[in-house]
């Protein structure tokens, strides 16, 4: 009896142990199961990061990181063949490209069918921009709750009769942008013995590579929009040195012209023919003929009763009044070129300030370059018969910045008010262009204020909050020069000092534009701090 009760006891012992063994099995199984797969994601990640890092440097990004990315997945699940669609504005999805053997998308003939499968590049050149029956909503209501779908010999609703022939293992996933399809990622395996077969459980890894693509493309697209916003506010700082320089070498071709008018009325004034000139006819006949009719004490007789001879001194007075008249003429020519000559030197002093002071930032006496920004945009006010008035307060204390890139904003601000009131063309309307600076307390902080305002068709209240957004333009889409990013840079270049820009309109009544910078007071160290008030 006590044998058997020992016996059980032994039995029970052993199998308490195989239990635990086996749970200990099972346990590392599943964590070894676990750690592989969490090894397996992470490997994917580096790789299609890595893969993602090398699109963003190239110039198609988009287009070279899809078809990659299509080929990494189906080597990395061993999978037979694989494609990427992308879903259209008509939550249809196209073709995009094909990596592997992946079965037909299209109804052709076999024949067509076998060359196409067989070689993976013609197959995505055939199937590019393809429209499928296959659409967005079709997508989330297979996948369900699981985030994707899995499909083992039988063909899915939405494909060709024989896609199940060349797929019969399908594992198809979302590629979410901002929580909306974007594309799916479609893989297939064959039933062949020396073939891995995908199951539904590699429906996760799928899951995760389409999130790791998601990211990747927003990350693309993010960054391209990023890239095409700097390359347009830089044509507006490009466009705005070609403002300056236009309106430069305006200013200096008009006061080339008014100089060459006024040399050319000197030289018609002074460049008489000899007997033409009025000195000649007093000094050659006229003093002669005084000096013979004196010597022969006759001429006061000449001078009252000849009758050539009584008409001398009123000749000579008209004479020499000419004479006068011309020279004041000449002086006031000769003045006027001097005038444009210390004109254009100063347009070319400016320019030559201009280009020197580009990207470079300075202690900047505000008013000099108000002045620059009238003195470049001159041309346009008389060409147009503007009025344009200045009052600058020239006692406020300098500020940093970049004068160039801030002449720039300024010429902006004020070709815009320029270009609004010749729109408005009223030919009974006098316009006119106020601009001031002064100084402004907000709160605690003390700003320069420049104040640009128009007496123009003023601003629409329900656009007047977008002037200032990224490609904005209330231009006419024929004018080439209509990209809306003018008033943007404006605000850019300001933001970039902790100013403000605000606008105030009415229509019928104009514009006022008004652009505020920090005013930095030195303390009695000599440090910069910004100003406060008490």
């Amino acid at each position: 009896m006590l044998i058997l009760i020992l016996s059980v006891v032994i039995v029970a012992l052993c199998v308490v142990i195989v239990l635990q063994r086996a749970r200990i099995i099972i346990t590392n199984r599943t964590s070894y199961s676990l750690k592989k797969g969490i090894s397996k994601e992470r490997n994917a990640t580096a790789d299609i990061l890595r893969l993602s890092k090398e699109v963003i440097a190239s110039q198609d990004k988009e287009k070279e990181f899809l078809p990659n990315f299509i080929k990494y997945t189906v080597r990395s699940m061993k999978a037979t063949g694989g494609a990427l669609l992308l879903c259209g504005e008509d939550k249809h999805f196209y073709g995009c490209a094909v990596s592997g053997t992946f079965p037909m998308l299209k109804e052709v003939t076999q024949q067509i069918e076998a060359q196409l499968i067989a070689h993976d590049k013609r197959h995505t050149e055939f199937i590019k921009g393809y429209k499928t029956k296959f659409t967005s909503d079709d997508l989330d209501k297979a996948c369900g709750g699981d985030g994707y779908v899995f499909y083992e010999g039988k063909n899915p609703p939405f494909f060709p009769e024989r896609f199940v022939l060349e797929g019969p293992r399908c594992l198809i996933a979302p590629i979410k942008y901002r929580n909306e399809n974007y594309g799916c990622i479609i893989v297939t395996s064959k039933e062949d013995f020396d073939s891995y077969k995908i199951t539904v459980n590699d429906g996760i890894f799928l899951l995760r590579l389409a999130e790791i693509a998601s990211l990747c493309i927003e990350v693309i697209k993010d960054f391209k929009k990023r890239q095409d916003y700097e390359k347009q506010l830089q044509a507006a700082r490009e466009e705005g040195m070609v403002q300056v320089s236009t309106g430069i070498i305006h200013n200096i071709g008009n006061a080339v012209t008014i100089a060459k008018l006024a040399v050319s009325g000197l030289v018609e004034k002074l460049n008489l023919k000899k007997e033409e000139r009025p000195e000649s006819l007093i000094l050659d006949d006229m003093l002669p003929k005084i000096q013979e009719e004196l010597k022969n004490s006759n001429l006061e007789k000449f001078l009252s009763t000849d009758k050539t001879g009584k008409q001398y001194l009123d000749i000579i007075k008209e004479l020499l009044e000419h004479i006068r008249d011309n020279n004041r003429d000449a002086s006031k020519m000769v003045s006027s070129v001097s005038d444009r000559l210390f004109h254009i030197s100063e347009i070319i002093e400016l320019q030559q300030r201009f280009v020197g002071e580009l990207g470079t930032e300075n202690m900047t006496q505000l008013a000099g370059v108000l002045e620059s920004s009238v003195t470049i945009f001159e041309e346009s006010f008389n060409k147009r018969g503007f009025k344009i008035t200045t009052d600058f307060d020239r006692h406020l204390p300098e500020i940093l910045i970049d004068a160039s890139i801030m002449t720039q904003v300024f010429i902006n601000m004020i070709k815009n008010a320029v270009e609004a009131m010749d729109s408005e063309s009223n030919p009974d309307k006098k316009y006119r262009l106020q601009i001031a600076l002064r100084s402004e307390t907000r709160g605690t902080k003390e700003y320069a204020l420049v104040e640009i305002k128009d007496n123009g068709p003023g601003i629409p209240e329900e656009i007047k909050g977008k002037i200032f957004e990224f490609g904005f333009t209330t231009k006419m889409k024929s004018n080439a020069n209509a990209r809306g990013i003018g008033l943007h840079f404006c605000l850019d270049s300001v933001n970039k000092y902790c100013g403000l820009i605000e606008v105030d309109s009415k229509v019928g009544e104009g514009a006022t534009f008004k652009v505020l910078l920090p005013i930095s007071r030195k303390t009695d160290s000599g440090i910069l701090e910004p100003a406060v008030t008490a």
